[in-house]
Formats: C-alpha cells, sequence, structure tokens
C-alpha cells in the first residue's frame, strides 16, 4: 500500500470536488454477454459462483483507482484488494464472507470454498474493523436488473466499491448477464468503470485460457 502525495496527484481537483457532495457515488450497469464462458463452465463442472467471483475480483484488482481507499484527508492505494462477498445462510438470510484475492485460480477456489463453509456454520454481517482493501459483491440470481442501489455508511465518506451480477437470461444463441458497478466519484470517472468492463468481458471472451481448478 502506498500513499498518494495530494499535491501532485492528478486526480486531486476532482477528489476535492466530489468528496464534499453528500452522495459521491456513482453506478454503472451493463449487460454483458457470457455466452462462451456460461457453456464452458457448464461443460468442465466449474462452479459458475466462484468464476464469475474470480472473474470479476480480477477485472477489479486490474484497475488502479478502484484500489484506491479514503483515510480522513488522504488517498491510499493497495496493492490488492479483496472480495467480501454475500452469502445466502438459514431463512434466507444474507452473512459476508471475506477472502483472500489471489491471481492463482485454484487456490482463489478453495479459499472461496472454505469460506463459505465457514460463514454458514457461523453467519455474520461484519468484517474485520479498520480493513478496507475490500470489495463488496453481490450475486442476485432471481434478477435480471437494468438498475441497483446500494445502502452506504453514515458518517465518513463509504468509498468501497460495490459489485453485482444478477440472473442469466438467454436471447437466442446468446447468454447475458447484468453487472454492475458502484465507485466513488472523486477517485475514478466513467473512463474507469470502463477499464474494468473491458477487462471482465475480456476475460469472459476467452474462458479456455484461465487455468481453472478441473477435476
Amino acid at each position: 500500500m502506498k500513499t498518494l502525495d495530494m499535491k501532485i496527484w492528478p486526480r486531486a481537483e476532482s477528489f476535492n470536488y466530489f468528496n464534499d457532495y453528500e452522495y459521491p457515488l456513482f453506478n454503472v450497469c451493463a449487460q454483458i454477454q457470457i455466452t462462451k464462458t456460461v457453456q464452458y463452465l457448464e461443460n468442465h463442472g466449474i462452479s459458475k459462483h466462484n468464476a464469475i467471483l474470480w472473474m470479476i475480483s480480477c477485472a477489479a484488482n486490474s484497475v488502479t483507482e478502484i484500489r484506491y481507499r479514503i483515510r480522513k484527508k488522504i488517498v491510499v492505494e493497495h496493492d490488492r484488494v479483496d472480495p467480501s462477498f454475500a452469502v445466502l445462510v438459514k431463512d434466507h438470510s444474507l452473512a459476508f464472507c471475506a477472502v483472500e484475492y489471489s491471481e492463482d485460480v485454484p487456490v482463489f477456489f478453495t479459499r472461496v470454498d472454505q469460506g463459505i463453509a465457514t460463514i454458514k456454520a457461523n453467519p455474520k454481517l461484519h468484517d474485520k474493523p479498520g480493513v478496507d482493501n475490500l470489495l463488496y459483491i453481490s450475486c442476485i440470481p432471481w434478477i435480471s436488473f437494468t438498475a441497483i442501489s446500494h445502502p452506504v455508511k453514515k458518517g465518513p465518506t463509504d468509498c468501497i466499491p460495490r459489485i453485482s451480477w444478477g440472473k442469466f437470461i438467454q436471447n437466442k444463441e446468446m447468454v447475458f448477464m447484468p453487472v454492475s458497478l458502484q465507485l466513488h466519484h472523486g477517485l475514478a470517472d466513467g473512463y474507469h468503470a470502463g477499464l474494468f468492463f473491458n477487462k471482465l468481458e475480456e476475460l469472459l471472451d476467452q474462458p479456455e485460457a484461465i487455468d481453472w481448478p478441473i477435476g
């Protein structure tokens, strides 16, 4: 992690401008074509949830601005951001599971599976206090949404990105998935959201290039 020098940081003016807003967040939703990935995962018996969670985490980590966090009046850049994702537990209530991101896909899958098992045995709604190198990620498999909003905390600016994906929809020969990305406008713009979506689409278009845990 490094602390940015606000005197020379190119985004300092944008940060100061948007950080004064009561709600400085923006959200972008898009329908992503995932036909090749769905077919590949089904043919090889690979968990769709874990695969999409990894691809989203990979895409987010590839964009520097998505790794920025606000700490009082300074901005820091994390080397890595980790998914804290929603898990459905008893009585259809939610718990949160945070795991360390890894570029090694089999390692990541193992961490996710172990994390889900632990959270289901002992559900909780809180991440470790003081930890901000997170991505808040949720899967809403019952809805093919075209817009979405997220709760944010009162008080100090909540700048942790929110990413959601929804129900797969078949349209003729193609399959689409809605994806939502919420960012703090003082830290990122639409251009940076575009980098995230471009990287995600690149991963989804070439599932055979990824070292999945098969067998």
